[in-house]
This record gives structure tokens, C-alpha cells and sequence, in this order.
């Protein structure tokens, strides 16, 4: 998992600002969280998912992290702001552990991968 964590990490920007243990808590939480939801819907392991669903499993991950705003969700003061609004600029800040509820009440598994979860998925009886 640490191999497909640090191409999250590659491929997912820190926000200006955001504190690295704040950006490494998030990625860390979201690469759990797409993993455990992977595995729960293909019915496989975590400790054998197959390489063949790497790429598949940071997607899902960016895809969580982007759809969601976790990077730049965070602020500096962990105040909740609920929007900031000047012309065409708008910020909008939740706190830490309203980023971390999120993603943990989202359905990380998305139409757009199901069929290609679909291939590994293991039918219980």
C-alpha cells in the first residue's frame, strides 16, 4: 500500500499552506479508506488484492480526494470557514475532521470503476 501511496502523494497537490501532517493524515486516510472499500466490494483481501487494480485504486483515490476537496479543505487555523467570497475568488475551508467525516460517509467506488472492479470481484455464496 505504501508504493500506491506515495503516487497519490505524487500526483496530489498539498495546498498552499496545509500543514504536511495534516496532507500526509488525509492521503493516508483516503488510500485506507479506497482500499477497504475496494476490497469490500470485490470481496477479495486487502492482503491479495491483485497489482492489476493498483492503477484502478489510485484513481479512485484521487478521484475521492478532487471530488471531495480533502487538500484544500484544511485551514491554517482549523477554523471553520464556511465560504469566502470577492468577485470572482471564493474560499471555502472545513475543518480537519470534517474533511475525515466526508470521506468516511463517501462511496469511494464510483460507476466509472465498476466495471473494471467488476473483473476481480468474487461472488460469495
Amino acid at each position: 500500500m505504501q508504493a500506491l501511496l506515495d503516487k497519490v502523494r505524487t500526483l496530489s497537490v498539498k495546498a498552499d499552506g496545509q500543514k504536511d501532517e495534516e496532507y500526509q493524515a488525509i492521503t493516508e486516510f483516503t488510500m485506507q479508506k479506497v482500499v477497504d472499500d475496494v476490497a469490500n466490494y470485490t470481496h477479495v483481501p486487502i492482503e491479495e488484492l491483485p497489482e492489476a487494480l493498483d492503477t484502478t485504486i489510485v484513481a479512485l483515490a484521487l478521484n475521492a480526494i478532487a471530488e471531495l476537496g480533502l487538500l484544500n479543505a484544511v485551514s491554517d487555523d482549523n477554523a471553520a470557514v464556511a465560504s469566502l467570497s470577492e468577485g470572482d475568488t471564493s474560499v471555502s475551508f472545513v475543518s480537519p475532521l470534517a474533511a475525515y467525516q466526508a470521506l468516511s460517509g463517501a462511496n469511494t467506488i464510483t460507476t466509472n470503476y465498476q466495471a473494471k472492479l467488476n473483473t476481480f470481484r468474487v461472488v460469495k455464496r
